[in-house]
């Protein structure tokens, strides 16, 4: 028997080692000894699965697809109007193709992550995408994003630490390409089951690529100084509520495009039989260094913006029981998503409300390494 058991560790067939075992451990002829043999076995079974899962990769390709419907496209302000030096002017006449109100987005992307883990509170992870992004009606907006970023997860008593570094580049039709870097680190600490407190410090460095359409387009670069601090409250195991406080600097070549941000974020998270809803409420404060006087000599801008969403996300199965027989490894998720932005300014040209509805499936395929 116990011949028997040490081939079917090997082959891996737990349901019928256990089967084994609890026959061996009842077996009123089994001695002591025997016994500790038995625990040997599966102690060093349990050893050896150990070692392969540090030293393994694993990786997996995500397939998406999303549909974004906005009602406001363009930007249109609500005044409908601009100012221009120092005067009221009408908003360009939306003609479909330059200003466009309602609009819908397509984007379709594929996103390949690897991993490996190297140890039982650290692993390391590199992700690649390339995204591509269609107009229904506008002209200007199209792009392809060419993606990329490394990340570390490190376990250290109660804190989850994760530094990160991205790179991204979006290729625009009719408009001006940029490169995008950043680098920053998470970490969430873990004050008991029921509170847990996340913060973040990053930075992000943007250029843009000047060219013979484009001449000046790099006096739009940018650096970006982020950080925020969240705390969560675990309600249940199934329900979360979180509040983020948030600050961020932006520095630009032109001083009118500078500015501080701060605010706060609410959030509710519910775990149901169909996915998970969340509400998501963002209020922020943008305060510009100087003016633009081409708009205005008298007056500095200043923002205030209310961002809500609903979001519902999950598994297709939990929604369309009738596919699992073709999604029977409920590698296949689903999203939806309804946004309002609205952003009050003392410049009227910014001073816009925007609608959006946005679905999304995506297909996990995944990928075995060595």
């Amino acid at each position: 028997k116990l011949y028997l058991l040490s081939i079917l560790i090997e082959m891996d067939s737990s349901v019928k080692v256990d089967l084994m075992v609890r026959t061996l451990m009842n077996d009123p002829n089994t001695t002591g000894e025997t016994k500790k043999v038995i625990a040997g076995l599966l102690s060093n079974t349990k050893k050896e699965k150990k070692e392969k899962q540090k030293s393994k990769w694993f990786a997996y390709l995500d397939l998406k697809y999303s549909h974004t419907e906005e009602d406001n496209i363009s930007g249109v302000t609500k005044s409908k109007k601009n100012l221009q030096e120092n005067n009221l002017l009408p908003y360009p006449q939306i003609d479909n193709r330059l200003v466009v109100e309602y609009d819908k987005t397509y984007t379709k992307a594929a996103a390949l992550t690897l991993g490996k883990n190297i140890n039982d509170t650290s692993s390391m992870f590199l992700n690649f995408g390339l995204d591509s992004t269609r107009m229904n009606k506008k002209m200007k907006g199209d792009s392809d994003v060419i993606s990329s970023s490394i990340s570390y997860f490190k376990i250290l008593g109660n804190h989850y630490l994760s530094p990160y570094f991205y790179w991204s580049h979006p290729d625009y039709r009719k408009q001006e390409d940029y490169n995008s870097k950043g680098i920053g680190i998470n970490n969430t600490f873990i004050i008991n089951e029921k509170n847990n407190i996340n913060y973040s410090i990053g930075f992000a460095k943007t250029s843009y690529d000047n060219n013979l359409t484009y001449s000046t387009a790099n006096e739009s670069n940018s650096d970006v100084y982020s950080s925020f601090l969240r705390y969560n409250y675990n309600v249940t195991n199934k329900t979360q509520l979180g509040a983020k406080i948030i600050l961020n600097r932006t520095e630009t070549l032109k001083e009118f495009d500078s500015f501080d941000s701060n605010g706060f974020s609410i959030l509710y998270s519910q775990i149901l039989p169909f996915g998970t809803l969340k509400f998501k409420n963002t209020y922020l404060q943008n305060n510009y260094d100087d003016k633009e006087t081409f708009i205005s000599t008298s007056i500095t801008r200043n923002d205030e913006s209310l961002v809500t969403s609903i979001s519902l996300e999950g598994q297709i199965n939990q929604i369309l029981p009738a596919l699992k027989t073709l999604n029977k490894d409920n590698s296949i998720f689903y999203s939806f998503n309804l946004k309002q932005s609205d952003v009050s300014s003392n410049i009227a040209n910014h001073d816009i409300l925007r609608n959006f509805i946005t679905f999304g499936l995506t297909k996990r395929i995944n990928l075995n390494v060595q």
